[in-house]
């Protein structure tokens, strides 16, 4: 029986790759629209149908990456019982243990085009604006649910910016303590 090849992914998702492979190979400041299409074999039209700017290709890897982590947050929903209470808030602070997937190059040309373009930071805030939502009705149960989460969140942080002064073995510890903390609570059940 012959194999199925999965779908050929498409030209916006191929653009976002080919926008994630130069910033990590090459550096933020060589993130081009050139250098974009370059890489993802497209043409200019294509790659200008998809994204008209540069800032429009950064709030599209923004949006993506956002929509990997809501759907992170979805499966792990999903692995907690029906009947549990705030099923939403507590699969948003599991997920914060996780390490950040983000490359530091990445990060940093987000935060760098957003000095221009605040707008690009709006998904982001919204997004951990409706966490801090979910968590706060999470307090009654998991003390200081908010307070963890910040601080998982400035871990996190610390990577996307590749300043932390923790080795990774010392962040692996933290999260590990963090991730005692909610069981002690019950949340991980």
């Amino acid at each position: 029986m012959p194999e199925t090849q999965a779908p050929k992914p498409s030209l916006r998702e191929r653009v976002l790759d080919a926008a994630e492979t130069v910033v990590m190979r090459d550096g933020a400041a060589r993130l081009t629209l050139d250098a974009v299409i370059a890489e993802a074999g497209a043409s200019k039209g294509g790659m200008l149908y998809h994204f008209r700017s540069k800032e429009a290709l950064l709030e599209g890897l923004v949006e993506r990456t956002l929509a990997r982590d809501e759907a992170d947050i979805g499966a792990l929903r999903d692995t907690l019982p029906p009947d549990q209470p705030n099923r939403e808030g507590r699969a948003r602070l599991i997920a914060s243990l996780a390490p950040c997937p983000v490359s530091p190059e990445l990060g940093i040309a987000v935060i760098a085009a957003s000095a221009h373009h605040r707008e690009l930071l709006a998904p982001i805030r919204t997004h951990v604006t409706e966490t801090l939502d979910a968590l706060g009705a999470l307090e009654d149960e998991i003390p200081n649910a908010r307070l963890l989460y910040l601080a998982m969140a400035g871990l996190y942080m610390f990577d996307v910016f590749g300043i932390s002064p923790l080795d990774p073995d010392e962040a692996d510890a933290l999260r590990a303590q963090a991730r005692r903390i909610l069981d002690d609570h019950g949340a991980l059940r």
